[in-house]
């Protein structure tokens, strides 16, 4: 049991941190999109994220940004993707 209960932690620390980012930005091979990027990040709907950080990036000093909602909202927006990082 306490085995199950340790892998079960870990696998939700893996999915959350898979999740979440310091940095992203609307962005695919034909360029960045800040106006979309202001968009994506004021959709987060999360005090703890701002835009824009340095480079026209939305920005989180505390890892916060769902990136996957981040990409999603991209996306829908036309952009072939997003780049986030830590």
């Amino acid at each position: 049991m306490r085995a199950f209960s340790i892998s079960l932690l870990t696998v939700a620390l893996f999915t959350t941190s898979a999740l979440a980012g310091y940095n992203c930005k609307c962005q695919d091979s034909n360029g960045q999109y800040n106006e979309l990027t202001a968009e994506c990040c004021n959709a987060q709907n999360n005090p703890l994220i701002s835009y824009p950080g340095g480079n026209h990036q939305c920005t989180s000093s505390v890892n916060a940004i769902d990136s996957g909602a981040f990409v999603q909202c991209c996306q829908g927006k036309g952009v072939g993707g997003a780049y986030c990082w830590n």
